[in-house]
């Protein structure tokens, strides 16, 4: 016997489809293997750039050294990025990330050079300023109503200023010299967020660990947790994936975006010690356009612009893609200004294998045109 028909009408209005009795068509195959391929972009990607660099320069690359010099210079641009994850599965976007780090960097280099404080000290107390720059950006998209894109801008600007202003301009340094010509008992201290050579637990784990390269898979792995296993992950997808229904189901919408842009801050304050004693000083300029890296990562990764899906495994998965990609071309000479060419190229190939509906419309409409002029 068969099944009794629905109304449509009434299927339309219960949210389902109406059932095709239409062969698949080309199109549509297109459509789902673009969809396949988006899903795993991010692997694809990173398959490819480590093919190309074995092919290139072989044992080179494969050096242990060199893997672990490339994630640490690309570490800090790599926990901006998490941060950038959180802010676009709510459907938002941060640009001033890169500020961000810069004043805490800035920040972190004055509290060591002219208060000599212990760096267990201030990376908590840059951690507590970058929170508290998030929470700036965070209360102007969500109670001033502020478009999250022309917040984060205004706030680009705005940390960019006061780095500059308190810094006079001028780098600090990190690397203090007592009277003897040794470094500051905490200066040396200080090297050990990021100073290429100075590794945590030398000794006991053989070379010892790069604290970059560690504290960005400690990200990585505790907010991959939250926004998996706990209800404040669920909720940010639910917000980036249907604001009004997330609304309508009891979630607190307000603070769930300015609590993600709060953490982005937090995630940049810890970031900047990080980029200061890598670089061995603070420059009022430093994190200049790591935004745009932040966001290449979470993209390339699978986080869809419009919110509600991606994760951090993806973030991490792209950031490694644009990491081993910068070293692969630097190992071949390649010049900066094709490196830019290359990164701008492979953010939007990755956004178009996000959304095949791009692909599938733009041949419709070349068919269009075509057609016509065959008849």
């Amino acid at each position: 016997m068969s099944e009794p028909t629905r109304d449509p009408a009434r299927l339309v209005a219960d949210g389902g489809q109406l059932p095709s009795l239409v062969p698949t068509q080309p199109k549509e195959r297109w459509a789902r293997a673009f969809a396949l391929l988006g899903s795993l972009q991010g692997y694809v990607g990173l398959a490819l750039v480590i093919i190309a660099g074995i092919v290139t320069k072989g044992s080179l690359f494969l050096d242990q050294g060199n893997i672990t010099n490339a994630v640490g210079a690309f570490a800090s641009r790599g926990i901006l990025a998490v941060g950038e994850t959180l802010v676009i599965l709510a459907a938002g976007i941060d640009l001033s990330v890169g500020s961000m780090l810069g004043l805490a960097s800035m920040a972190s280099a004055m509290m060591l050079v002219k208060a000599d404080l212990p760096p267990l000290v201030i990376l908590p107390l840059t951690v507590i300023v970058g929170l508290a720059m998030g929470f700036v950006n965070g209360a102007g998209t969500t109670w001033l109503r502020i478009q999250p894109f022309v917040m984060t801008l205004a706030t680009l600007s705005v940390f960019r200023g006061i780095s500059r202003q308190i810094s006079d301009n001028v780098s600090i340094g990190t690397q203090v010299v007592q009277g003897n010509g040794k470094l500051t008992p905490n200066s040396e201290q200080f090297q050990l967020f990021g100073t290429p050579g100075h590794n945590l637990f030398t000794g006991v784990i053989g070379a010892g660990i790069y604290y970059p390269v560690l504290a960005f898979i400690l990200v990585v792995v505790v907010f991959q947790l939250v926004l998996s296993k706990t209800r404040f992950g669920r909720h940010i997808y639910a917000v980036g994936g249907n604001e009004t229904a997330a609304r309508l189901s009891g979630v607190n919408v307000n603070g769930v975006r300015i609590a993600v842009f709060a953490l982005c801050g937090a995630l940049a304050g810890f970031a900047g010690p990080i980029d200061a004693a890598y670089s061995a000083s603070a420059d009022p300029l430093a994190g200049t356009s790591y935004e745009l890296d932040a966001i290449a990562a979470a993209v390339i990764g699978g986080a869809a612009l419009q919110g509600g899906r991606g994760n951090i495994v993806g973030t991490f998965v792209g950031a490694l893609i644009l990491t081993l990609l910068d070293n692969v071309l630097g190992l071949n000479a390649v010049s900066d200004n094709m490196q830019l060419i290359i990164k701008g190229c492979i953010v939007v190939v990755a956004v178009v294998l996000q959304r095949p509906d791009l692909v599938s419309n733009a041949v419709a409409t070349v068919r269009r045109f075509v057609r016509p002029a065959a008849s």
